[in-house]
């Protein structure tokens, strides 16, 4: 945990100042506007300054707070999100020792501390130095855990409160219905799942219903599922070199919504996926070559690493760090794949893991790169671990999982 902190705080010192490209722009903006009583605004896309639906509420709040403190600087920010560095090595520790040991605990908390794809997000102004450690809490709460109401209540808070810092959480569901499945049955597993469900959609209804009257119309959490209209279209589609990958103002057709008049937020979301549908609509098959290179191919970085360091300068990371993270990552991943197969018998945990990884692919195909990965890496480096853990035995084959005789009570003939 220490070692994990201390490399965050070296980071942000190396690399100060901080030119916050990319989405950290807008979250150092709206966090701005936060801290000066005007909480959750924004001034896009249009250049005017009101209050906005464009983001999630938890890391713009986040950030505001401290800039609050602070006078707008993000010095204090990174030096708390540090701190979020160690909170996520204790929770990968807590799971690795509850599905594997003490040892490969330890050992998996080191790698997590270590690797560069994990760390380096908290010294950067982005929802993944929030999203990282809830992921690794919701997994904690349900991975090879018998579902009961009082857990699914818990994991439908974490689960909420990580769909307001980052919407595309909802994935993790998909895992938490695989893993009850095995351990509880349909019947109950589907029962707790949809309390855990209820629970979340509870703690995201007040932002949705706030978002209703802001953008005079319906917006779930934020502006950020209009991605679709930056993948699917001729633009994006039809690149020789990046196929598929998001951009903002691909066509023509956005510029001129973009240089119309102003358009509300609902309005405007709903004329940005309109553009992306239509194109679906036109070209179905765009579905499955949009899942292949962004799904598969740049949400698990299978291609180029130099393609994977094309994404470094637009999001303000460290190339060097980035660098090396692939490096490390491309020594896990073949690992985590092997323990999957390894402790393949062990189906309430590698069903639920494929089904994580699945439902990710899915999630991701509108839009991808190995940042939106980063909630799933300390996940990737605990299976690495187990690549080298005996596998379970089976109930059949270990007596202390054997159902044991009723004790007699004393006296009893026999």
């Amino acid at each position: 945990m220490a070692v994990s902190t201390l490399l965050v705080l070296a980071y942000v010192v190396a690399t100060r100042p901080n030119p916050l490209t990319g989405d950290q722009s807008e979250w150092h903006t709206q966090a701005l506007f936060f801290a000066d009583g005007k909480l959750w605004w924004s001034d896009r896309p249009f250049g005017i300054a009101e209050a906005s639906t464009w983001r999630t509420p938890l890391y713009t709040a986040w950030v505001g707070i401290f800039y609050a403190v602070s006078d707008g600087t993000t010095t204090i920010v990174l030096a708390a999100q540090a701190l979020l560095a160690a909170v996520t090595v204790a929770l990968s520790w807590a799971l690795a020792r509850r599905l594997f040991g003490p040892k490969p605990a330890i050992a998996t908390a080191f790698v997590v501390a270590t690797f560069p794809l994990v760390w380096e997000w908290f010294g950067l102004l982005y929802t993944e130095a929030l999203a990282i450690p809830l992921t690794m809490l919701a997994l904690l709460l349900f991975l090879e855990r018998p579902p009961t109401p009082r857990l699914a209540i818990a994991l439908g808070a974490v689960m909420g409160v990580g769909m307001l810092v980052r919407p595309s959480a909802f994935f993790l569901f998909a895992g938490v219905v695989v893993a009850w499945v095995v351990v509880a049955g349909l019947r109950r597993s589907v029962a707790m799942t949809a309390l855990a469900i209820g629970v979340a959609a509870l703690i995201v209804l007040p932002w949705t219903v706030r978002n209703y009257f802001v953008a005079d119309g319906f917006v779930p959490i934020s502006m950020q599922d209009m991605a679709v209209y930056g993948t699917f279209n001729e633009v994006s589609a039809n690149d020789p070199v990046y196929p598929y990958a998001w951009r903002a103002i691909p066509t023509p057709e956005v510029q001129e919504v973009l240089d119309g008049p102003p358009l509300t937020d609902a309005e405007f979301r709903s004329e940005m996926m309109d553009i992306g549908y239509d194109y679906v609509r036109e070209h179905p098959l765009s579905v499955a070559e949009a899942f292949f290179w962004n799904g598969l191919s740049r949400f698990w970085d299978v291609r180029r690493p130099s393609r994977a360091l094309d994404e470094v300068p637009f999001e303000g990371r460290s190339e060097a760090v980035t660098a090396a993270g692939l490096g490390i990552y491309y020594a896990l991943l073949p690992l985590a794949l092997f323990a999957l197969w390894r402790h393949r018998r062990r189906l309430s945990l590698v069903l639920p893991v494929l089904a994580i990884a699945l439902a990710a692919s899915i999630v991701f195909t509108t839009a991808s790169g190995t940042r939106y990965r980063a909630p799933l890496e300390p996940l990737i480096a605990m299976l690495a671990v187990a690549a080298f853990v005996r596998p379970a035995r089976s109930p059949a084959e270990d007596p202390r999982e054997r159902p044991q005789p009723a004790a007699v009570p004393a006296g009893t003939p026999g």
